[in-house]
């Protein structure tokens, strides 16, 4: 077996350099990483949202998810509550803080995004998102 050839290592080397990039584009340009944008981009779209809930849109594990909502209270973009429902739990949502964060944050992330696929025929584009919504079908 050539391990170059070996789609998921493909697919894994494909998502590093995809993520060192634009991690180190958010660092400087916004100071904050990855695993916190991830957040954010879910929150944006998802308000006042458990851990759990959060965990299960971003694919991200618990320990992570509670580390990266506890550097966005204290960076203070997030507004943290009790559940309604269940004391033990808490909900997320962005403050106004966070919600400009991400007034800047999403257009340079469409940016980054438009940067990489325009080397793409826009037929190969379809192609590519063709196959990644098939694939995650076969792996749901």
């Amino acid at each position: 077996m050539e391990l170059n050839d070996f789609l998921p290592y493909q697919l894994s080397v494909l998502s590093l350099k995809i993520s060192k990039g634009i991690a180190e584009h958010y660092q400087d340009q916004f100071g904050i990483n990855i695993s916190q944008w991830r957040v954010l981009v879910i929150l944006y779209k998802n308000p006042d949202i458990t851990a759990k809930r959060i965990a299960q849109l971003s694919q991200m594990d618990k320990v992570r998810i509670s580390r990266t909502l506890k550097s966005l209270v204290q960076k203070k973009y997030l507004n943290e509550t009790t559940h309604p429902l269940d004391a033990r739990a808490k909900n997320y949502e962005l403050n106004e803080r966070g919600r400009y964060l991400m007034r800047a944050v999403i257009p340079d992330a469409l940016r980054y995004e438009e940067e990489l696929l325009k080397k793409l025929s826009e037929q190969e584009r379809a192609d590519l998102q063709h196959l990644l919504t098939k694939f995650n079908k076969i792996l749901e």
